[in-house]
């Protein structure tokens, strides 16, 4: 019978920067929390009753969890779970991607426990398309070492934008906005002797944000304007304008609509917002109606453009995804499964693990919510091997995701 309090397990993290990667320490707090209110980072596996040798040295990774940073989404958190069996001494993990060592720390072992964690936070030349290898060193008296490593490939990626900076005349915000700019971005400007914009590249590449700096200095022409909103429409790209002090007024009046504005004068912006945001089915536009934006980030005081990319970046349609944390499990280790969605959802959403065998449905269980790293989690503990297959199903009896995988026997009948 279920007592009607768990223990969960808290990691309070503490983060050193090692080289394009950050390590995190983790440090053990136990908490006991009602069933229906989960405040842990992953639940404390239950004692597995093991029939090996307690002579027999063992150290094993037996979950990796790979979820994206909330508050970054330029980097990636990589959780490890690591089991241990009668050691006694430091061993050294280690993270590599596509071969090439990243992050690595060392765990001192105690015979008396058995669970250890560590998290990694990736960011900055990572290639997302290569394998992370998660590796352990062996123990003095270890014979089995094929479980001291790990691969896993993710398809979260960091989330660059597309940026095409267009300036009608360099200047002060221009410097501004491209020290806020860390993503891809072409830059278009005039040319210093004739004046006059090149703009042939622009039209034959698609992109995510295109960035009016002081633009247009001198007058667009309609047919200029016109393929400009037909490109932007058909690529879905979106628009933020700089308002500036030499900006061609009539061009200027002519593009108020892409902002949801409708003027006739130049004195009207005086009673425009310093930020307006502006929607239309897939259009996103944002005016930026300060023309010494660059005071504001040269005094560190500046959220007009980080609000800007986080507001202009939420296109997807949101979408959760969910896995297992290892390929492999034996008859009696706790399955873990969790799940995240592809874009911050304030929300908090009721989904159910359904496990299935052959067709045949064993159990379920709702799926917590884990508040600090947002994503969604339980785990099953399945007595007999063979193949099974889970389904999430949220509160609307719709399938999110179907995961079909193996148990193995237990390792003492291996």
């Amino acid at each position: 019978m279920k007592n009607k309090y768990k223990i969960f397990l808290l990691w309070m993290s503490i983060g050193v920067a090692i080289g394009s990667a950050i390590y995190i320490n983790s440090l053990s707090l136990f908490f006991f929390a009602d069933e229906t209110d989960i405040i842990s980072d992953t639940i404390i596996s239950e004692t597995i009753e093991s029939k090996i040798s307690e002579d027999i040295v063992d150290i094993a990774i037996k979950n990796v969890i790979v979820y994206p940073n909330l508050f970054d989404k330029r980097s990636i958190y990589i959780d490890i779970e690591i089991n241990n069996q009668n050691g006694n001494e430091f061993t050294q993990i280690t993270l590599s991607n596509g071969g090439k060592l990243i992050a690595s720390d060392k765990i001192k072992l105690r015979s008396d426990k058995r669970t250890y964690f560590q998290s990694f936070l990736v960011k900055d030349n990572i290639d997302f398309n290569k394998a992370f290898d998660i590796k352990i060193s062996s123990l003095k008296l270890e014979n089995n070492i094929s479980n001291n490593r790990y691969s896993v490939t993710t398809s979260l990626k960091t989330e660059k934008l597309n940026i095409a900076l267009i300036s009608g005349t360099l200047n002060y915000n221009s410097k501004a906005i491209i020290s806020k700019i860390d993503n891809n971005f072409d830059h278009f400007f005039p040319e210093l002797d004739s004046y006059t914009h090149n703009f042939e590249e622009f039209w034959f590449k698609k992109y995510d944000l295109v960035i009016f700096d002081n633009f247009p200095e001198i007058p667009v022409s309609d047919r200029w304007f016109n393929l400009f909103i037909k490109k932007i429409y058909s690529e879905n790209t979106s628009l933020v304008m700089f308002k500036g002090d030499t900006q061609d007024i009539n061009s200027f009046v002519k593009m108020g609509p892409l902002f949801g504005l409708n003027f006739t004068k130049e004195s009207e912006l005086k009673n425009v917002a310093k930020k307006t945001f502006f929607t239309k089915n897939h259009f996103k536009s944002v005016l930026i109606n300060d023309e010494f934006f660059y005071k504001q980030v040269l005094s560190g005081e500046d959220t007009y453009f980080e609000e800007t990319i986080e507001w202009i970046s939420k296109k997807k349609d949101l979408k959760y995804s969910f896995f297992l944390g290892n390929k492999n499990y034996h008859i009696n280790e706790p399955v873990f499964i969790y799940g995240f969605a592809n874009r911050v959802d304030s929300d908090r959403r009721d989904f159910t693990a359904h496990l299935y065998k052959n067709g045949v449905s064993i159990r379920k269980e709702k799926l917590y919510l884990n508040p600090i790293s947002n994503y969604y989690f339980n785990q099953f503990e399945i007595l007999d091997s063979g193949d099974y297959e889970i389904k999430i199903i949220d509160k609307d009896n719709f399938t999110i995701e179907m995961i079909n995988f193996n148990i193995l026997e237990e390792l003492t009948k291996l």
